[in-house]
């Protein structure tokens, strides 16, 4: 939760204490349904975040075939050319 002041005009002030008290509700929580239902309208979207389940990414990878080894096994990975340049290391 994020705690701020906000300027509100005397009579806006006025307004929204006699709206909780007929709702019997503290000023705060009407202001802050007030202020979350504006911002819903204003921007779209949900305000709320902690209340929307996260949805992830789709894996792009999702679609693709798994790495296969088409080499022969009988076959050396690293032909003997290479092997006896790195033995000289």
């Amino acid at each position: 939760m994020i705690g701020t002041n906000i300027y509100i005009s005397q009579e806006t002030q006025e307004s929204l204490v006699k709206a909780a008290a007929l709702q019997q509700v503290s000023v705060e929580e009407l202001a802050s349904s007030i202020l979350k239902e504006s911002i819903k309208e204003k921007f779209g979207k949900n305000s709320d975040y902690s209340e929307k389940k996260r949805e992830f990414d789709v894996n792009p990878l999702r679609e693709m075939q798994p790495y296969a080894y088409l080499a022969d096994p009988n076959e050396p990975a690293i032909s003997p050319d290479d092997w006896e340049i790195n033995q000289d290391y």
